[in-house]
């Protein structure tokens, strides 16, 4: 939501001295007279002086320019409040003296992405792209099937663009839906992530577009190599390339630990269905293998942006339910040689990643993947891109998504 503050302010926040590296913006962590303290989208916390003369502006959610922003008293800015400070920052980048104050409120913003929320489950469509059309402006998109079946997670739903869709591409090393930048079409891949919001047909396959935002994503399998607690970062051997991965973490990235119960549900969707002849659900043996759709059994490369916007994904696969249900990790609690997968974005260096989610307790998925394969998948639980100030979620298709986080 603030995006479009930060649009509007961008003029107004360049520095031209340079000497800027911290960005301040974030969320109102403490308010005294004169002063408030803030978490910075990027991390650092930040100090800010409010002087007499300060100009603080309360813009709404979704506002197109400033012409929409109304000042305020400096005492209307709360704890939970988004802020765009406009000012020098010092040269420690631990404070800075305020210009200017762009609000979002916390009551609006709640407001606004709840209505969003419940735009994108009714209106909404995810899944994996499996085809890309520049010329016909088609993509064929892998859907989670609903329910799920080992071996038959997914079915294929034509997205056509609507005259004048808005195209949005997740950015390198970010998982803020922020940060994403407008793309054409032929910058979409095979294997992308995607999330749409427009209509969907009557036979459910298919749907035309009205917005839609993709982006590359990774499961990365791999080994604990170490840990530096202080710099939130964790030194990984890929275990499809064995060479090491600097894996970055943030405030916004999740850490779990999968339960027995969920590791061994995700590895049992990855092995796929009995072979033939094998014994079935009950033990019996059928002879024959479950019904597949081609090209669209497995969902394995599919990453999972989590910002936390409260989008669902389906009922197939809330990948965001399940991790608020697993227990927190934490990195000073990652062991030398452990297994883990991290959900990154595809950075711009194949050897650093921003870790979207970093999962122990992965033994048995990584041992289900099929022999010779490379790939991590992460079974019915494949949550897609979604929308949101900061934040990621992901989508049913039409009415069929489930509640949000």
């Amino acid at each position: 939501m603030l995006a479009h503050a930060l649009a509007v302010a961008q003029p107004l926040s360049q520095n031209p001295a340079g000497s800027q590296k911290v960005r301040p913006i974030g969320v109102v962590t403490g308010v005294r007279p004169g002063q408030l303290t803030m978490r910075t989208d990027s991390g650092p916390n930040l100090s800010v002086s409010l002087p007499e003369d300060v100009s603080v502006l309360q813009v709404p959610p979704g506002a197109k320019s400033l012409k929409e922003a109304t000042k305020i008293p400096v005492s209307d800015i709360h704890l939970g409040d988004r802020v765009l400070i406009i000012g020098p920052v010092s040269e420690d980048q631990k404070s800075v003296n305020a210009k200017s104050v762009l609000v979002m409120s916390k009551a609006a913003l709640e407001t606004a992405q709840e209505v969003e929320r419940l735009q994108w489950e009714k209106n909404g469509i995810a899944g994996i792209v499996k085809a890309v059309d520049p010329v016909a402006k088609e993509i064929t998109l892998a859907v989670p099937s609903t329910p799920p079946r080992p071996g038959n997670l997914a079915h294929p739903v034509i997205i056509t663009l609507a005259p004048n869709a808005t195209l949005l591409r997740y950015a390198p090393d970010s998982v803020k839906f922020s940060d994403a930048k407008t793309a054409p079409i032929n910058q979409i891949r095979v294997g992308d992530q995607m999330r749409a919001l427009g209509t969907n047909s009557s036979d459910g396959a298919h749907f035309t577009a009205q917005k839609l935002v993709s982006g590359t994503f990774r499961n990365i399998g791999a080994t604990v190599i170490s840990v530096n607690t202080s710099q939130r970062t964790i030194t990984v051997k890929d275990l499809s390339t064995g060479k090491p991965v600097l894996v970055r973490t943030s405030a916004d990235s999740r850490l779990h630990q999968l339960t027995p119960d969920v590791a061994n549900t995700i590895a049992a969707f990855n092995a796929g269905p009995p072979e033939k002849g094998a014994p079935g659900e009950h033990g019996e043996s059928r002879g024959v293998e479950r019904p597949r759709q081609e090209g669209f059994q497995d969902n394995r490369r599919s990453g999972v942006p989590v910002e936390r916007t409260g989008m669902p994904v389906g009922r197939s696969g809330n990948f965001e339910q399940m991790l608020q249900r697993m227990p927190a990790l934490s990195l000073s609690s990652l062991k030398t040689g452990e297994p883990i997968i991290v959900v990154s974005t595809e950075g711009a260096e194949p050897d650093q990643v921003t870790a979207i989610a970093v999962l122990s307790g992965v033994e048995p998925i990584l041992r289900a993947r099929p022999k010779g394969s490379k790939e991590v998948g992460l079974g019915p639980w494949n949550m897609s891109v979604g929308g949101g100030e900061g934040e990621t979620g992901g989508g049913g298709q039409g009415g069929e998504g489930g509640s949000g986080p």
